[in-house]
């Protein structure tokens, strides 16, 4: 560090005795003069450049400004003093070496910060360097996204399939949704196979056995970036579908070698040369929803204790509804069969009655 004084010039009039010296019948008086050395002017320190961890910045992230500095009089450098800007306007309260953008300051927007170096005034002058302003970075908003990805409809031959979604995207304000692409798939003998590319797919008969999927890729119409992130939807098998006169839903005395209400259901199966069935799976439906899924071997019982019972042509069984008397409910039943082959099944909707 340079060494820096102050001038202070010390002036002292010295009189001898009585103040008057005499040599050689010549009077004069006797001045002494001390002046100090004149100071050393330092240099102020100078940001020569500011790096970013992050040129491409998106909502969510933080930028950290790493300042070059240099000082010609090496001194010490103190903390530097930042200011963020967004399009060139102070961003309140940002003041830190780092910055996380927040909603509202992606899609394009240009980011810099002001950088204000220092050293110690205690010790150095001048203490404080001219602002350096940065180059500037461009902001990318929030992608948009889909949410609750699923398909709606019965996985059957001439059924309709829809794939639903929930659009979101958290930029502010939000950008509205535009060109969002979906594809269903087939998935059959480790082979994915692309069978549509609308919103909705209607089963054919040559899907059968299909794990059907569909994919959605959101896009908006605005912001940076625009398209988001791929979503898949669950999968759903297309089987069989036991035609709704085959099969029978009533309440009353449980079938099965158990007494007590329920319902009773009564499925014929012979139709579809399967071969003798080997397990049902019971899905309950109250108001368009699930409310309970249950799987039973065929010979064995229920969880109540009913048996399913089966003649080689029909599968029989009594079960408790999880709702309540007087709630309205029907069953989807999957039943299965040897050799991976299935059927669906679907029963008339009936209240649920104490008989």
């Amino acid at each position: 560090m340079a060494e820096r004084t102050k001038i202070i010039p010390l002036i002292r009039l010295i009189t001898l005795a009585a103040g008057l010296v005499i040599v050689g019948g010549v009077s004069a008086s006797v001045i002494e003069v001390n002046t100090q050395t004149l100071p050393v002017i330092g240099h102020a320190p100078v940001v020569t450049d500011v790096q970013f961890n992050n040129k491409t910045p998106a909502v969510n992230d933080t930028v950290t400004a790493d300042p070059k500095i240099t000082d010609a009089d090496k001194d010490a450098l103190e903390t530097s003093l930042f200011q963020w800007k967004l399009d060139g306007k102070n961003i309140s309260g940002a003041t830190q070496n780092s910055y996380k953008l927040v909603p509202g300051d992606g899609n394009g927007k240009q980011l810099s910060v002001e950088v204000t170096p220092q050293t110690d005034p205690k010790i150095t002058e001048p203490a404080t360097g001219a602002i350096f302003t940065s180059s500037t970075l461009t902001t990318r908003g929030l992608a948009p996204e889909a949410h609750d990805v699923k398909i709606d409809g019965q996985p059957e031959p001439g059924r309709l399939l829809t794939g639903n979604y929930r659009y979101h995207d958290g930029d502010s304000p939000s950008d509205p949704e535009s060109g969002t692409s979906f594809e269903w798939f087939c998935f059959r003998n480790k082979n994915h196979q692309a069978i549509s590319t609308s919103r909705t797919y209607h089963i054919q008969d040559a899907d059968i056995g299909c794990e059907i999927y569909f994919n959605v890729i959101p896009r908006s119409s605005s912001g940076t970036p625009s398209t988001g992130a791929q979503v898949q939807s669950n999968k759903v098998t297309v089987a069989k579908a036991i035609p709704s006169h085959l099969v029978e839903i009533y309440n009353g005395n449980q079938i099965g070698n158990r007494s007590g209400y329920g319902y009773n259901m009564v499925i014929n199966y012979s139709h579809l040369g399967y071969g003798k069935p080997i397990s049902i799976i019971i899905s309950e439906y109250r108001n368009g929803n699930i409310s309970a899924v249950n799987k039973y071997q065929v010979g064995k019982k229920t969880h109540i204790g009913s048996i399913v019972t089966d003649d080689g042509n029909t599968i029989k069984f009594g079960n408790n509804a999880s709702s309540s008397i007087g709630e309205t409910i029907y069953l989807v039943v999957r039943i299965d069969f040897p050799n991976g082959k299935f059927a669906h099944a679907t029963s008339p909707k009936i209240v649920l009655q104490r008989r």
